[in-house]
């Protein structure tokens, strides 16, 4: 795994030709943008290797600003569904591909990745218990909301809206939420969207 760590993030040290080619290719950033955001990855990271404690100050722009414990666990998910090989580690390919998550258009595509922002344990399923300290974070950015059905669902705080997030969403009466019902909710409901959507 070593090996493979220092071999992965030292790939991406110096944008050559191929490297911004193929950049470009699995996210569909322009050159310009992969330029400005290796040069942020690196600045901050020094060596190219992102480890947790880089999380909240590389990716400040595309999170709400909050309680430092809440923004801490939310970047802590955000980082986890990121580092997709388990390494410990995020190199500036799996960042460009977070960032690619934050900014597209693609419904299905935001749906899936808050899916996995959500599924803390990785078992294709969401609980009461994953959604609830999610939605914790993200309660202050919600008080300032002009969607007043988030701010209802809201107003009782983070576990009666998980519940409610559950009970809308769990169409077979699981008990959780599998990805399709998740990509399937959040598709048909604009309160679903708005609550786990945070830019």
């Amino acid at each position: 795994m070593g090996n493979h760590l220092h071999k992965q993030y030292k790939i991406y040290q110096i944008l050559t030709d191929d490297t911004l080619a193929h950049c470009h290719a699995v996210t569909k950033f322009s050159d310009d943008e992969i330029r400005a955001e290796h040069e942020k990855f690196f600045r901050i990271t020094g060596n190219g290797c992102l480890k947790k404690s880089h999380m909240e100050e590389l990716l400040g722009d595309y999170v709400p600003l909050g309680k430092h414990k809440n923004i801490k666990y939310l970047t802590k998910c955000i980082f986890s569904t990121i580092d997709t090989n388990n390494d410990g580690y995020i190199d500036f390919l799996e960042y460009l591909i977070s960032i690619k998550f934050f900014k597209t258009k693609s419904p299905i595509e935001k749906a899936n990745f808050m899916f996995r922002i959500l599924d803390k344990n990785g078992d294709k399923h969401v609980t009461l218990k994953e959604i609830e300290p999610l939605l914790k974070c993200l309660e202050e950015y919600h008080k300032s909301s002009s969607n007043t059905h988030v701010t209802n669902m809201m107003n009782d705080g983070a576990k009666s809206a998980a519940c409610a997030v559950l009970a809308k969403l769990d169409e077979n009466n699981s008990g959780d939420i599998g990805v399709s019902e998740f990509v399937d909710g959040w598709l048909k409901d604009e309160t679903i969207r708005a609550l786990f959507t945070f830019q």
